[in-house]
Parts: structure tokens; sequence; C-alpha cells
């Protein structure tokens, strides 16, 4: 039997609602160029809060929400798109040498200057979700869904302590997560879980991009020069690793009891990549005419 009409797997309700609050602090240093020296340094402390987190930063709909939508307050949490503080500094240094540029003296230890612009950023609040295929309400048919906490756990001790080098592959203490309680009279049926948005802070960021240049002039002409230029792109290697894996896994009934169980992915807490390449050296050799 065909049915005439929309086919239910591909409607969606967009409605207007909600509320967000995005509040910053910016603050910068400047420094025109005298002595030698450039800089320019920014800083931004910002905070985004939302009964809707996702919603600002999703697709032409506005984006996936999870949890009980008829409580705002249990939705309320950070938005990940935010980095809550972010530091740029930005310099040119022309360093002390020979005034007079002639003769090989000059050329050699005259004309030299290093610049870079460096960059240390917050993580981003992360939400943890599973797939809860026994959720009563059935959200979007997908059954996406932020993940129960379990007893004794709170938001506050959801993440591994120590570096993020110490906890690649277990950035999240996994057992602070089960099954959402059973509502259903079935036994089997279960609510939302209770964890809030943005509960866990992704790895921050800190890198270094240098440029080390030395000009040479070419004859006693004030316009040809000759420039070489050396460039390193995360000048000390240092990773910056990109967010751990949020799916913990899947709510299902236990094949042998029929309770619902959570069953932890495989990859869930797992740093797999990078987010800036490893160092990168460039050379350069620009004529001026």
């Amino acid at each position: 039997m065909t049915l005439v009409g929309f086919d239910p797997s591909f409607a969606t309700i967009v409605e207007s609602a909600g509320a967000s609050w995005y509040n910053a602090l910016g603050a910068s240093l400047s420094k025109r160029f005298s002595h030698g020296l450039q800089l320019l340094a920014s800083y931004t402390l910002a905070s985004a809060l939302e009964t809707n987190p996702g919603y600002t930063t999703g697709g032409f709909t506005g984006g996936s929400l999870f949890g009980d939508q008829n409580s705002p307050r249990a939705n309320y949490g950070f938005d990940g798109f935010v980095r809550p503080q972010r530091f740029v500094i930005s310099y040119v240094y022309d360093l002390p040498g020979p005034k007079v540029l002639s003769g090989w003296k000059g050329r050699a230890l005259g004309g030299w200057s290093v610049a870079g612009v460096s960059t240390f950023q917050n993580g981003q609040h992360l939400t943890i979700f599973d797939t809860n295929t026994t959720n009563a309400f059935g959200i979007f048919g997908t059954n996406f869904d932020r993940v129960q906490l379990a007893p004794g756990c709170t938001n506050r001790n959801v993440e591994t302590r120590g570096a993020v080098t110490d906890k690649i592959s277990n950035y999240f203490n996994t057992s602070c997560f089960t099954a959402p309680p059973i509502i259903g009279s079935d036994g089997v049926a279960t609510g939302f879980g209770n964890s809030g948005n943005g509960i866990v802070r992704g790895p921050d960021q800190r890198n270094f991009d240098i440029s080390i240049i030395k000009q040479t002039p070419l004859g006693n002409s004030e316009t040809r020069r000759l420039e070489f230029r050396a460039e390193f792109f995360n000048a000390f290697n240092t990773p910056s690793f990109s967010n751990p894996m949020v799916n913990a896994g899947t709510v299902a009934p236990d094949l042998t009891t029929g309770v619902p169980a959570l069953t932890l992915d495989p990859t869930f807490g797992q740093i797999q990549s990078t987010s800036v390449a490893p160092r990168i050296i460039q050379f350069a050799l620009k004529l001026y005419f």
C-alpha cells in the first residue's frame, strides 16, 4: 500500500524558541614601530550560554537538539563554538646591527629581523551523548541524547585529570556513565540522560609561527636588495590535539536480562588526531629591484 503525503522520516519541525547570552571582554595592546620593534597583543574572554546549544551553529534547520525539549533548564549550558580565553600576539623586531650596511661586515651582520605570531586558546566546551534505542520519547528517530551520569558522579568529575598527553586514550572517566533510568511500565523504556551541555573542556592550543628575515642591499641602490626568509610554522612542534570522541556508545536492552545497559563505544574518549600540523619549515628568496 502506498500512502500519499509526506514521508514522516523527513518531517522536521522548526520552532523559534530559546534564549542565548553571549558576553565577552576584549583588550589589546599595540606598539607602533619604534626602536626596531612593532607589537600587537590581543586578549578575549568570552562566554556563550544557551537553552539550546548547537542551534546558533547548526544547519539551515537550526541544528539538532538533545534531551527534554520541554525543560529549558535541563538544556541550559555552554555552546561549544566559543573559546573561553584566547590570546594572540604578533611582532616584528629588527635585530641590532651595524648602521652602515655596505661592506662585508654590514652585509653579514646587518639587516636581520625576526617576526612571528603566537596563539594561546582554551579548549572548546564539549557535550557527551549516546544513542539510546530505549528512549521512551523516540527523539528525532535517531534517539540521540545526552549521556546519563552514574550515581556519585557530577559534571565536574567526568573528565580524567592530568595533562592531555596523559589521557589521549582515556580523556573521560568511563565509570561515570550508565543507562538512563527506566520510566516505562514495560521495564525497558527509559527517560532522558541527566548530564549537562558543555560539561567538559577539550584540549587547549598553543602555537608559535616564527620567521627569520635577512635583508641584504645590492650595490649602492636603495631599492635593490635580496631578502632571505626562513619560516617556521608550529616552530616548537607543540602538539595541538583535536577534541576527543564524545559519542559514549549505545543504550539497548541487555541480551540476557532485557534491562537497558550502556555499551561503550571503543573510541569513546580517544583523541585520534591533531588540529595543527607538525612543524613545517620553508625557505624563500626574494629579489627587489
